[in-house]
């Protein structure tokens, strides 16, 4: 999933279940060094070495939409994207992962089918969300 170069990888799950510590895993996997990798974040939870981390801002009119459109300005080969919360960081993300970015997104929904559904219901069009989704991954601690 996380080798193919470009296309969206979504890690789901509630709150607390290690999503985001799932795509740092997958982060530290990738070759920081040559590929141009960055973050969006709520909040920044680890610093990585080599990795562009930002910070959304909703009071400074940073919000996850507006961040992810400056972040691919900057032509990064890889994006991970804290959370897809509304229907224009989706389709920001899917055109994203169309164009040749790979893109690392979580998502909270209960699995695999509720996170496409949920594309689906933010107005991502079904063939694109087809040819862009390289996978998702539904994940739960067991405690």
């Amino acid at each position: 999933l996380f080798y193919k170069g470009q296309g969206l990888v979504l890690v789901t799950g509630p709150t607390g279940s290690g999503k985001t510590t799932t795509l740092y895993a997958a982060l530290n996997l990738l070759d920081r060094e040559r590929l141009n990798i960055m973050t969006l974040e709520d909040p920044v939870e680890y610093r990585l070495p080599e990795i562009v981390q930002t910070q959304v801002n909703y009071r400074g009119g940073l919000d996850f939409a507006a961040g992810l459109r400056g972040a691919l300005r900057q032509d990064p080969d890889v994006m991970l994207v804290g959370e897809i919360r509304d229907p224009e960081t989706a389709a920001i993300s899917v055109r994203a992962a169309l164009t040749g970015h790979l893109v690392l997104a979580t998502m909270h929904t209960q699995d695999s089918c509720s996170a496409v559904a949920r594309l689906l219901d933010m107005d991502c069009a079904r063939y694109q969300v087809a040819a862009a989704l390289n996978g998702v991954l539904a994940q739960r601690l067991v405690r």
